[in-house]
């Protein structure tokens, strides 16, 4: 493309516009400048909370105690949203001196409202509100409006209304829509604190398809069943032990001697010897143990286990492992085989969000628009600076 040729956009939804068109930018959503991202970035994020601090800590405004890992955690936080912010707001061809000067008025007056007595107050507590607070809240509601009017005009003569609308609804659902959610969230703690658990009856699906199709899942029961096979041996040898002296039992030389009948059972379900005599098979009498270790079979060690051979799972025994395996679900805020941590929420909708928001559509090449844009910024830059990017739905009993 020649150097001398301009890009022109052609509508709302095109790609990355660089630079001017018949509405400096308003009718493309995407657009971006490195060096006015990069001062963008540095007022809301750096200088702007900066001098607030300052500012409240001069006058003691109302504030939330912040360390350094505190403000690190504002700014990588906030590069998210800025980011955003400026890519969608057209700020690649409004943002200059006239937004500065805006946004420290709007950052200032709202700093100075808060420090009102009356205006120590929040969306959630309007029940209680008094009457110097409405007045403030109401005029400011008012303004919201009549500039809201002023952008619908310009975005109508833009010819975009048909995209500037119903994105101003898409993007306020981060507003309404946790309405939803948290009904949801409450009605099935109320009705069908199972059907929370979707995750559990995923991995039931999972483990029923797998382990009676797995080889080394029937291995590794039958390993458990070998063990206690092992334990059980163990345990009978040492009963053997208690019983009688080993030099008896070395001395014994036919069956007769071994007639213990709360012994014998014990041994033969496991599969031990507990004599130190051979029966020949021809004569059918006792024969003394001709090896070198004449010692009795209960003293010598464990023999190795038979080596694993393939089983079929029962039924009850895929539901054993399975249960097993789900009360070990891999959560970290959880035991599995208890309760899920299921909350209560309230809504509590602050005033950086409602800003932030309003800040995505001062997007036109007007003076007054510049200037609104400078104003919602500074709001919204107060919200973070004094108390943080606080979520929309807190747990009840929770700030």
């Amino acid at each position: 493309m020649d150097s001398g040729t301009a890009t022109v956009s052609h509508g709302f939804m095109d790609g990355c516009y660089l630079k001017d068109d018949a509405y400096n930018g308003a009718a493309t959503l995407v657009s971006f400048h490195l060096l006015r991202f990069g001062l963008f970035t540095v007022m809301l994020i750096v200088v702007g909370p900066f001098v607030f601090r300052i500012v409240a800590a001069f006058f003691d405004l109302e504030r939330d105690f912040k360390s350094i890992v505190d403000h690190f955690d504002d700014v990588t936080g906030g590069l998210m949203y800025v980011y955003i912010l400026f890519t969608l707001g057209n700020y690649s061809h409004t943002f200059g001196w006239v937004t500065v000067v805006f946004y420290f008025v709007g950052l200032l007056a709202y700093s100075a409202l808060s420090w009102l007595p009356f205006m120590a107050v929040s969306i959630p507590t309007w029940r209680t509100w008094s009457a110097e607070a409405w007045l403030v809240n109401t005029i400011g509601l008012v303004l919201i409006l009549v500039g809201a009017g002023f952008h619908i005009r310009w975005a109508s003569q833009a010819e975009i209304l048909q995209w500037y609308l119903p994105l101003f609804v898409l993007a306020t659902a981060s507003v309404w829509s946790p309405v939803i959610v948290k009904w949801l969230q409450h009605y099935c703690i109320d009705n069908c604190p199972d059907a929370l658990g979707i995750e559990r009856r995923t991995r039931w699906a999972a483990l029923a398809i797998v382990i009676p199709r797995s080889g080394a899942a029937r291995r590794k029961y039958q390993a458990e069943e070998e063990h206690q096979l092992a334990v059980l041996r163990e345990r009978a040898e040492q009963y053997a032990a208690t019983r009688e002296p080993s030099a008896t039992r070395q001395s014994r030389g036919s069956d007769n001697d071994c007639d213990d009948d709360s012994y014998r059972p014990l041994s033969m379900a496991i599969g031990t010897t507990p004599v130190a005599t051979q029966r020949s098979s021809d004569t059918g009498t006792a024969m003394p143990n001709t090896n070198n270790n004449s010692t009795s079979r209960l003293n010598m060690p464990h023999e190795p286990p038979a080596q694993p051979h393939a089983i079929t799972l029962t039924h009850t025994q895929k539901q054993e492992m399975i249960e097993r395996k789900l009360r070990n679900l891999h959560y970290n805020n959880a035991n599995s085989d208890g309760s899920m941590p299921l909350y209560r929420y309230q809504l509590h909708l602050h005033h950086w969000q409602i800003f932030y928001i309003l800040a995505f559509f001062t997007r036109f090449d007007e003076f007054a628009s510049r200037a609104c844009a400078g104003v919602v910024l500074g709001i919204f830059t107060h919200g973070h600076a004094a108390y943080g990017l606080d979520p929309l739905m807190e747990r009840k009993g929770e700030r």
